[in-house]
């Protein structure tokens, strides 16, 4: 018999592709946070944002790769998707309040 180690809940969060998820989160929100409390720091919370969006690349990547793939892997994945983009969306609309045509637009 061939010795497989059985998959257990604690092994699933510790899969490589949700630790990149993980960060994905983390990055995410110190985008956001960096967007509404210091909007001076732009330039750096588009490169936490875009990179949190480069990290989807590679965690479905490394989820083929190591055969590490998880419903709860699939769901945060998809749950950070659209946070990330509902997120961007009402700092943006906070941002162009005063340009209605542009919240009409987004709204798409």
């Amino acid at each position: 018999m061939a010795n497989k180690t059985a998959t257990t809940a604690e092994n699933v969060l510790l899969y490589i592709p949700n630790i990149i998820g993980y960060l994905r989160v983390v990055l995410t929100l110190l985008s956001i946070t960096l967007m509404i409390i210091f909007p001076t720091h732009w330039k750096i919370a588009i490169i936490c944002y875009i990179s949190s969006f480069v990290g989807d690349l590679f965690d479905g990547m490394a989820a083929r790769k190591f055969n590490q793939c998880s419903t709860f892997g699939g769901l945060l994945d998809m749950v950070t998707d659209r946070c990330s983009t509902a997120g961007l969306l009402c700092v943006l609309s906070r941002e162009y309040e005063d340009e209605p045509i542009l919240v009409l637009v987004s709204m798409l």
